[in-house]
């Protein structure tokens, strides 16, 4: 019986950063796309975290290498994707204003800007 031990290659990998070649690279690639994306829109630093939510839904409807040119979202959810529904981070977008929260003479949409996709619902 041949015992291996890897201890010490264990406490290298666990503090060195560069052995974790994909995961750093895809870190990267989306802190690019953050970073692109605020100045793109002319937005804060404080927006990040929707800029990264909005890269990584982008991310998840694009075609993988990894995955033989499919889609992650197609793949993980064995449903069509769709690309309508996509815009410009950043853009101008409007908001229907509720007849509760106007008066007679109000108009009926708000402006606002986009900010990104919602979670458990389709909306912005």
């Amino acid at each position: 019986m041949v015992e291996v031990v890897f201890s010490s290659w264990r406490k290298n990998v666990t503090t060195t950063p560069e052995l974790n070649g994909l995961p750093e690279r895809m870190n990267r690639t989306v802190m690019e796309r953050v970073r692109s994306m605020l100045a793109h829109a002319k937005l804060s630093k404080t927006f990040w975290v929707e800029a990264l939510m909005t890269a990584t839904y982008v991310i998840n409807k694009s075609p993988s290498t990894a995955l033989d040119e499919d889609i992650s979202q197609r793949v993980w959810t064995g449903k069509d994707v769709s690309y309508r529904h996509l815009r410009v981070f950043g853009c101008l977008a409007y908001v229907h204003v509720a007849k509760d929260k106007r008066a007679k003479l109000d108009p009926k949409i708000g402006s606002c800007i986009f900010l990104g996709y919602g979670d458990n619902e389709f909306g912005y």
